[in-house]
């Protein structure tokens, strides 16, 4: 197939124009990003840094080169080391194109990382974050607040930002020691489930008031998604047991109860937030598929373990985050059976643009252009967010390029269907 280089760059044009509705980032509050190291080592500070790892840096290596007391030039002796083993892989990709559009450089190397570091050091001192935002066309942008601790101090006021919360902390109960803390941040005594309950109450009904846009479930990263029903007196006895166990004060130690004996209060806790989120009309996002950092059991993430919720709770919108990925086949066949389930590519562009090509190409033929959400950065630091979206709208044109070539798509059809899945579709959700 003859290559139409004025039809690709048509595309593309039309393609990098179009708004985004970002549907998940971990973006922190500039007063944060400050406790972090403000040279090169903070693009490497997650997904390219687990790369760095895998690629074989010693733990005390990354500690060390994380560190923001260490030294520039011993950071880039650490990271010298793995930078070439690593550059081959999106997530490294992704922080390429932000730092040539952003700071100006082709590459990290030993004659620019020093300079490299002062330029990002200097973004402090003014909106770098709100012109990052504008350069990406970002007009939503749906943020995960990690904690309930954080839903009460840590969102942030700038217009495209809106909260989505996290209830992992009250799901994640296991010792006196975490009642203690919840106790802590609500300002309420916690004697029994139902205190805890309320204390979930009260976290919704703060909806009006900081504007939440959803909810989000990462309980993958603990154990298996399967929420099972349960009565609330099967979990109340187990949360009674916690009471039961010892408590050590301020020290590290802590007496807890297993992920297996905590499983009917957790799935219980589960079903209550879902229900809370149909009640308050807050679509729920669940991560599904491939996981950050070392070690974590994929099987976990099985989007198949959820098909009971989305039978149940009809009126609940779920987003499935991270296309289900390496279970997006699974993920594409619930999509084209449950109305109320979309499928989210957010983070699959980092991973990888081939494999996200591969299965938009699969949804578009599959399931309804509406059930498609086609972007979330999913980091920390806004040029992050800016590489991944500029490698995203990359994939989506190569794609719709191809499409419009077998004549699947006409032009008008194409750009269409870009609009849909980049903003259109997840603004009839979250805007």
């Amino acid at each position: 197939m003859k290559e139409d280089n004025k039809l690709i760059k048509e595309i593309e044009r039309e393609v990098f124009s179009i708004p985004i509705i970002d549907t998940h980032e971990h973006i922190l509050a500039e007063e944060d990003i400050k406790r972090f190291s403000l040279d090169f080592s903070i693009f490497f500070s997650m997904y390219a840094g687990t790369d760095l790892q895998t690629s074989g840096m010693k733990e005390e290596e990354y500690i060390n080169f994380q560190d923001p007391k260490v030294e520039i030039d011993k950071k880039w002796k650490y990271f010298s080391k793995y930078w070439n083993n690593i550059k081959n892989t999106n997530y490294s990709r992704v922080i390429l194109e932000a730092v040539k559009d952003l700071y100006g450089y082709e590459d990290i190397t030993d004659k620019n990382y020093a300079e490299l570091s002062e330029k990002i050091k200097a973004t402090i001192n003014f909106k770098w974050q709100d012109e990052v935002i504008k350069k990406s066309k970002v007009k939503l942008l749906l943020n995960h607040l990690e904690s309930v601790e954080q839903a009460k101090i840590k969102v942030i006021d700038k217009p495209e930002f809106k909260p989505v919360i996290s209830l992992d902390d009250i799901l994640n109960t296991s010792s006196r020691e975490d009642i203690f803390k919840l106790e802590k941040r609500f300002g309420t005594n916690i004697y029994n489930l139902k205190d805890l309950l309320e204390n979930i109450d009260r976290v919704f009904e703060k909806k009006s008031e900081i504007d939440y846009r959803g909810v989000k479930i990462a309980f993958a990263y603990m154990r298996p998604i399967k929420f099972e029903e349960t009565t609330f007196n099967d979990a109340e006895k187990v949360f009674s047991r916690i009471f039961k166990l010892k408590s050590y004060g301020y020290l590290e130690k802590k007496d807890y109860l297993s992920k297996d004996e905590l499983k009917p209060l957790q799935d219980f806790i589960i079903h209550y937030i879902i229900q809370k989120a149909v009640e308050h009309e807050l679509p729920v996002q669940i991560h599904t598929g491939i996981f950050e950092l070392l070690r974590n059991d994929v099987s976990n993430s099985n989007p198949n373990y959820l098909i009971n919720l989305f039978m149940k709770y009809r009126k609940c919108n779920f987003d499935i985050f991270h296309a289900g990925y390496p279970y997006s086949d699974q993920l594409i066949a619930i999509c084209k059976q449950y109305p109320n389930v979309y499928f989210d590519l957010c983070w699959i562009a980092d991973i990888s643009t081939h494999l996200y090509k591969e299965i938009l190409n699969k949804l578009i033929e599959i399931i309804p252009s509406n059930k498609i959400f086609g972007f979330g950065g999913d980091y920390m630091f806004v040029e992050g967010l800016y590489g991944s979206q500029k490698l995203a709208r990359k994939a989506i044109a190569e794609l719709l390029y191809k499409k419009i070539k077998e004549n699947y798509f006409t032009f008008e059809q194409a750009i269409d269907f870009a609009r849909k899945i980049l903003f259109l579709n997840p603004n009839s959700i979250y805007g």
